[in-house]
């Protein structure tokens, strides 16, 4: 079933610029779905759009529809910016805070969460102290606590050490198949061998849809960052079924 569709969406910048440009696509539940494309392509805003993050938008038109059967949830390319409190457990609980739950619901679900990602020592942590990594983290645990279907992860490993990509990316693998999960990434080689499938966007348009392997040469054409053996193996034109994801 799936948790979010859209059908004909479009954006215009005051000028009339297209910046998405009549695109139709759609997410399942327990999907991971890797959008890759350069720079300036509108990964993000495509992220932001499916998330309902564009809604009176000063200077964007948004056109055609977006309809969500389940919640969608957004990790923005800063998450600095969705950390509102000082300690890492109130700011967690912020959100939840908001809606009206219960403290005693409140409590399981932070604790039943940061246990499942591993970040249970984080949670009596100033949110000054965390490293880039742990930020991530915390504010993935943040969007995670109100259980939405489906998460926009917005370049989540960028400006990361070694050290802090492997602690998001085995959060990431721990929500695989349960929770829907919508990557954006200008660099393909961390989720090639994890993505169910890959949407390639250039200029604003879904230049190519398809499981990550059967898309390869279409993220090489437009500049999106491989691993170095599968550039390698692509140059040398091996055949795309002996293609390495990784290395």
């Amino acid at each position: 079933m799936s948790v979010v569709t859209a059908q004909d969406l479009r954006v215009e910048d005051r000028e009339g610029a297209r910046l998405l440009d009549d695109l139709s696509l759609s997410i399942d539940a327990g999907e991971t779905v890797l959008l890759a494309g350069p720079s300036g392509s509108g990964k993000s805003l495509l992220g932001m759009t499916l998330g309902g993050l564009l809604k009176n938008r000063s200077g964007l038109t948004v056109s055609g529809t977006v309809d969500r059967s389940g919640s969608v949830g957004v990790l923005l390319q800063n998450p600095s910016t969705q950390l509102v409190r000082a300690g890492v457990r109130s700011d967690v609980a912020f959100g939840l805070e908001n809606r009206g739950i219960p403290p005693a619901t409140i409590h399981e679900r932070i604790e039943s969460w940061a246990e499942r990602l591993d970040a249970t020592h984080l949670l009596d942590r100033s949110i000054d102290a965390l490293s880039r990594g742990e930020t991530t983290l915390v504010a993935l645990l943040g969007t995670l606590v109100t259980e939405p279907d489906l998460i926009v992860l917005d370049e989540p490993l960028t400006a990361l050490d070694a050290t802090n990509r492997d602690l998001v990316l085995g959060a990431i693998e721990e929500l695989q198949g349960d929770t829907g999960l919508l990557v954006t990434e200008h660099d393909a080689g961390p989720f090639l061998q994890r993505a169910d499938r890959a949407l390639v966007l250039e200029s604003g348009r879904i230049a190519a849809s398809g499981e990550p392997r059967a898309v390869l040469e279409s993220l090489r054409e437009a500049g999106v960052t491989l691993p170095f053996g599968t550039e390698v193996a692509l140059e040398r034109g091996i055949p795309v079924d002996r293609v390495p994801l990784s290395g």
